[in-house]
């Protein structure tokens, strides 16, 4: 009982950061939605992996593990959109939410050292590609500055 504590746990507070990691705006609400995600995915995981250990052979614990994505489309339904600009909005969101998932299950199987790589990959990517993002920014605002007609 007490790993499975553990684990849960553990599911909410990586839930909690990747939401905080991943959004900007907001960050206590979307956060929170992240840690139940994550919560919920280690939980379904745990109930199949008990499941499947206690009666071998009556149920398949991969299809209550893939309810985990189908549940993810409609969260999925309400977080990607086109924005009046014709702009497809929320995707950064929806993939952020699909490693959550994918972490909480990680979680809920006791692995560990997969998850951390998983989480540490994530954060290090999103780190650079803000980085990157506001570099090349701040390069073509400083490239438009000695233009006589910038462009816009």
């Amino acid at each position: 009982m007490a790993t499975y504590l553990l684990r849960l746990a553990l599911a909410g507070i990586a839930g909690f950061l990747l939401g905080l990691v991943s959004n900007r705006q907001d960050k206590t609400k979307s956060s929170a939605v992240f840690a139940i995600v994550c919560i919920s995915s280690a939980l379904l995981f745990i109930v199949a992996l008990g499941v499947f250990q206690k009666a071998p052979g009556i149920g398949d614990p991969a299809r209550l593990i893939a309810q985990v994505l189908s549940a993810l489309g409609f969260l999925f339904a309400g977080i990607v959109w086109i924005g009046r600009d014709k702009r497809v909005e929320g995707t950064n969101t929806a993939a952020a939410l699909l490693l959550t998932a994918l972490v909480g299950m990680l979680i809920g199987a006791g692995r560990h050292q997969v998850t951390l790589a998983g989480v540490l990959l994530f954060v290090i990517i999103y780190w650079l590609s803000d980085w990157i993002r506001l570099e090349f920014r701040g390069k073509r605002v400083r490239d438009n500055a000695g233009e006589k007609n910038p462009p816009g």
